[in-house]
């Protein structure tokens, strides 16, 4: 479960705002009139598609390079689809029952962001207050709030009305994220395989074989990831070249262990942060049979739950540094 309005688009229309035609019983409230109003308030004008940025053209000017001529087709197809929605706004905008029905498309157009269908949301708080007064308002402010707890939505609702991202929200966002993400690389993807498997497995036998075998699996993923980073990726390139042709006293050695990658990579905010994802991954190697033999002296008791719960989440609060695939401004709210 996401907790996000995009995975319940089909139960927004029906549990929101056919709910709020249910509370305006008196004769005066027109529903017609309030969805003009709240078209007019709260849904956006849709976007203009960005145009493509050729790499390269002919002597006639035409591009010719198969990723060009592919983007250029995108490009055609998003105008296309927004010349039509375009022109359904516009009509909407005019007419009250084309309102109702364009907002019913855009809560449940695959398009539409979740950044989008929270702050049309928002937005509609005050159409309805202007519509119908406090006494709709509030009732339209009740019906949101038990439509975020009957599907366990990652926000908090604030008076007079605003959503907030809750941070059980925003860590199942970034898990969400990290799973999408490594499902483009066959190698990350069996990484994460892995590591679900042994969290999953836990529940069988919560050993500190089994535990060690999750953290295990945590910290090889983690180290894939970093391994991809584009300074990282950049130095070793860069370094290979330069050793084909060096001396074997001027060979440079590559950035392959995940302290010398952490050093490479150009993410953290301070030398602390980078010390303390060092010293978490030190403690990976150097706790006995975690991830090497180790140093069985440093081990100041057997490892336990409390290890399992604690380190996959620092673990996991490191990944946004590890790749630059994951957008924080998104993890927060997309």
């Amino acid at each position: 479960m996401r907790g996000e309005f995009s995975g319940v688009k089909a139960e927004i229309i029906k549990d929101i705002f056919e709910a709020l035609v249910n509370e305006m019983s008196d004769e005066k409230f027109l529903d017609e009139d309030l969805w003009g109003d709240l078209f007019r308030e709260a849904i956006p004008e849709p976007s203009e598609p960005e145009a493509p940025t050729y790499t390269a053209f002919d002597d006639d000017g035409q591009i010719y390079l198969d990723g060009d001529i592919q983007a250029r087709d995108a490009y055609d197809a998003a105008s296309a689809i927004y010349q039509d929605l375009l022109e359904a706004y516009n009509d909407a905008s005019n007419r009250a029952e084309l309102a109702w029905q364009y907002i019913v498309s855009f809560f449940e157009d695959p398009a539409t962001t979740e950044r989008q269908t929270v702050q049309a949301l928002e937005d509609a708080y005050e159409a309805i207050e202007d519509f119908g007064g406090g006494s709709l308002a509030n009732a339209y402010y009740l019906i949101v709030e038990k439509f975020l707890e009957k599907f366990s939505l990652r926000y908090d609702l604030r008076r007079p009305f605003s959503l907030h991202p809750t941070l059980p929200g925003i860590f199942t966002r970034l898990i969400w994220d990290l799973k999408q993400v490594t499902s483009q690389d066959a190698a990350l993807s069996d990484l994460m395989r892995v590591f679900e498997e042994n969290v999953r497995d836990l529940k069988a036998e919560q050993s500190p074989r089994r535990i060690k075998q999750c953290l295990a699996a945590q910290f090889n993923l983690l180290e894939a990831l970093l391994a991809q980073s584009p300074e990282v990726h950049a130095y070793n390139e860069a370094a290979e070249i330069h050793n084909a042709t060096a001396s074997r006293r001027q060979q440079r050695k590559l950035a392959n262990t995940f302290g010398a990658m952490c050093d490479k990579a150009a993410v953290w905010p301070h030398d602390d942060v980078l010390k303390s994802a060092k010293a978490i991954y030190g403690f990976g190697s150097d706790y006995p049979g975690l991830r090497h033999g180790g140093t069985p002296r440093n081990a100041k008791r057997e490892i336990d739950m409390r290890d399992l719960v604690s380190m996959t989440i620092i673990l996991a609060g490191f990944t946004p540094y590890f790749s630059d695939s994951l957008k924080a401004e998104k993890i927060y709210l997309d």
